[in-house]
Protein backbone atom coordinates (compact mmCIF):
# COMPACT_ATOMS: atom_id res chain seq x y z
CA UNK A 1 0.00 0.00 0.00
CA UNK A 2 1.21 3.46 -0.90
CA UNK A 3 1.64 6.23 1.81
CA UNK A 4 -1.99 7.64 3.28
CA UNK A 5 -2.69 10.79 2.11
CA UNK A 6 -2.12 13.96 4.21
CA UNK A 7 -4.74 15.52 5.39
CA UNK A 8 -6.58 19.13 4.15
CA UNK A 9 -5.07 22.09 6.57
CA UNK A 10 -6.67 25.24 6.08
CA UNK A 11 -4.85 27.92 7.15
CA UNK A 12 -6.43 31.55 8.64
CA UNK A 13 -4.64 34.19 9.13
CA UNK A 14 -3.97 37.96 7.70
CA UNK A 15 -0.75 38.32 7.34
CA UNK A 16 -0.10 37.61 3.27
CA UNK A 17 3.57 36.71 3.73
CA UNK A 18 3.37 34.25 6.77
CA UNK A 19 0.05 32.39 4.51
CA UNK A 20 2.26 32.42 1.84
CA UNK A 21 5.79 31.00 3.87
CA UNK A 22 2.45 28.29 5.39
CA UNK A 23 1.34 27.43 2.19
CA UNK A 24 4.89 26.36 0.84
CA UNK A 25 5.53 24.80 4.09
CA UNK A 26 3.00 22.50 3.63
CA UNK A 27 3.03 21.70 0.08
CA UNK A 28 6.63 21.11 0.71
CA UNK A 29 5.46 18.08 3.15
CA UNK A 30 2.68 17.13 0.29
CA UNK A 31 -0.37 18.51 2.28
CA UNK A 32 -3.26 19.68 0.25
CA UNK A 33 -3.61 23.28 1.27
CA UNK A 34 -6.37 26.01 1.47
CA UNK A 35 -5.53 29.64 2.40
CA UNK A 36 -7.61 32.21 3.80
CA UNK A 37 -7.15 35.95 4.19
CA UNK A 38 -8.70 35.89 8.05
CA UNK A 39 -9.81 39.49 7.93
CA UNK A 40 -12.41 39.01 5.96
CA UNK A 41 -15.77 39.29 7.64
CA UNK A 42 -17.07 35.75 5.70
CA UNK A 43 -13.99 33.63 7.11
CA UNK A 44 -16.34 31.17 8.99
CA UNK A 45 -17.97 30.36 5.23
CA UNK A 46 -14.79 30.15 3.53
CA UNK A 47 -13.27 27.52 5.82
CA UNK A 48 -16.70 25.53 5.88
CA UNK A 49 -16.35 25.68 1.78
CA UNK A 50 -13.15 24.66 1.90
CA UNK A 51 -13.34 21.03 3.74
CA UNK A 52 -10.58 20.78 6.12
CA UNK A 53 -9.18 17.89 7.81
CA UNK A 54 -7.19 20.41 10.01
CA UNK A 55 -7.33 24.04 10.42
CA UNK A 56 -4.37 26.71 11.39
CA UNK A 57 -5.18 29.94 13.33
CA UNK A 58 -4.64 33.16 14.34
CA UNK A 59 -5.68 34.61 17.51
CA UNK A 60 -6.37 38.46 16.15
CA UNK A 61 -6.60 38.35 12.14
CA UNK A 62 -6.19 42.25 11.83
CA UNK A 63 -8.28 43.17 14.51
CA UNK A 64 -7.94 44.65 18.37
CA UNK A 65 -10.57 41.84 19.34
CA UNK A 66 -9.42 38.52 18.96
CA UNK A 67 -11.52 37.74 15.75
CA UNK A 68 -9.72 34.12 15.28
CA UNK A 69 -11.00 32.99 18.30
CA UNK A 70 -14.59 33.84 17.33
CA UNK A 71 -14.02 32.51 14.01
CA UNK A 72 -12.54 29.03 15.69
CA UNK A 73 -15.73 28.94 18.97
CA UNK A 74 -18.29 29.30 15.72
CA UNK A 75 -16.53 26.74 13.37
CA UNK A 76 -16.47 24.44 16.50
CA UNK A 77 -20.33 25.04 17.05
CA UNK A 78 -21.19 23.57 13.76
CA UNK A 79 -21.70 19.60 14.43
CA UNK A 80 -19.55 18.85 11.57
CA UNK A 81 -16.03 20.67 12.29
CA UNK A 82 -16.85 20.20 16.31
CA UNK A 83 -13.73 18.13 16.83
CA UNK A 84 -11.44 19.84 13.95
CA UNK A 85 -8.14 19.21 14.77
CA UNK A 86 -7.02 22.88 15.16
CA UNK A 87 -3.37 24.49 15.76
CA UNK A 88 -3.83 28.15 17.52
CA UNK A 89 -0.62 29.99 15.67
CA UNK A 90 -0.96 33.24 17.61
CA UNK A 91 2.51 35.09 18.97
CA UNK A 92 0.09 36.92 21.43
CA UNK A 93 1.60 35.73 24.87
CA UNK A 94 -1.61 37.20 26.51
CA UNK A 95 -4.34 36.29 24.89
CA UNK A 96 -2.96 32.48 24.83
CA UNK A 97 -2.26 32.99 28.47
CA UNK A 98 -5.68 34.14 29.11
CA UNK A 99 -7.51 31.99 27.38
CA UNK A 100 -5.80 28.86 28.17
CA UNK A 101 -8.28 27.07 30.43
CA UNK A 102 -10.88 27.54 27.49
CA UNK A 103 -8.34 25.82 24.90
CA UNK A 104 -7.37 23.32 27.16
CA UNK A 105 -11.25 22.36 27.21
CA UNK A 106 -11.14 22.10 23.24
CA UNK A 107 -10.52 18.75 21.91
CA UNK A 108 -7.92 18.36 19.63
CA UNK A 109 -6.56 22.32 19.50
CA UNK A 110 -2.85 22.71 20.03
CA UNK A 111 -1.23 25.94 20.43
CA UNK A 112 1.87 27.16 18.40
CA UNK A 113 3.76 30.19 19.57
CA UNK A 114 5.36 32.78 17.07
CA UNK A 115 7.91 31.93 16.09
CA UNK A 116 8.01 28.69 15.93
CA UNK A 117 10.33 26.50 14.09
CA UNK A 118 9.27 24.37 11.50
CA UNK A 119 10.16 20.79 14.01
CA UNK A 120 7.15 22.17 16.18
CA UNK A 121 4.90 22.34 13.11
CA UNK A 122 5.01 19.43 11.90
CA UNK A 123 4.94 17.71 15.44
CA UNK A 124 1.72 19.37 15.55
Amino acid sequence: MGRPEHPHVVVVNDNPDFLELMGDLLHDERYPVTLIDGDRENAVELVEAAQPDALIIDLRLGRETLHGWEVLRELRSHKQLSKLPTIVCSGDVQAINRLSEEIRSMERVAVLRKPFNIDELFAL
